[in-house]
């Protein structure tokens, strides 16, 4: 493949890759006012922010986060083939374990919370469970975020791991030793 048009496709993929990033963290804080202004409001406010809050991060964190995925999965391809690095390898294994979580922990939390918060509003008053359920969704999602830090920190400082350091300084003495002359 040709310098500029690897060149090119890199760009676009970085682009793609942040916009999934966007996605991703902007719901999340969006979704951290959604439940902030309709929490302190009337029944019905609140199962409708619930609703909100887990259709937005159904189609639009998941969504952001699979399109994170599969641009750095293409990124790493392309920069690096199949050999990929360890970080690479690393980020690829928390990115697998955020979703898992989120498959088989946060949807049924926050499901659960957006079930006993529609109970709420049809019966008039708040259900006792919907204080746990929602305390429970919050540590979960608490937890995605963390793992997602770390996934984040794992990619900014790649070059600082120490087996790229000694690489590099490898490959520095080569390129600055003497052509041997014939």
């Amino acid at each position: 493949m040709g310098y500029a048009i690897k060149r090119q496709l890199t760009r676009v993929l970085l682009l793609v890759h942040f916009v999934g990033l966007t996605l991703s963290l902007g719901t999340i804080f969006t979704n951290v006012l959604i439940e902030r202004h309709t929490g302190s409001g009337s029944l019905e406010q609140l199962s409708f922010g619930r609703d909100l809050v887990n259709l937005s991060s159904q189609y639009l964190i998941q969504s952001g986060f699979l399109i994170m995925v599969f641009s750095g999965i293409l990124l790493t391809l392309l920069r690096y083939g199949i050999r990929a690095p360890f970080w690479a390898w690393l980020k690829l294994g928390l990115s697998v374990v955020i979703f898992a979580v989120v498959i088989f922990a946060l949807d049924p939390a926050r499901s659960v919370a957006t079930e006993w918060a529609h109970w709420s509003a049809q019966h008039g008053q708040l259900a006792p469970e919907f204080l746990e359920s929602t305390s429970r969704a919050a540590r979960i999602g608490r937890s995605v975020l963390f793992l997602f830090a770390i996934t984040t920190i794992v990619a900014i400082w790649k070059p600082m791991w120490p087996g790229s350091r000694a690489r590099r300084a490898a490959n520095a003495t080569v390129s600055q030793a003497p052509a041997s002359a014939s």
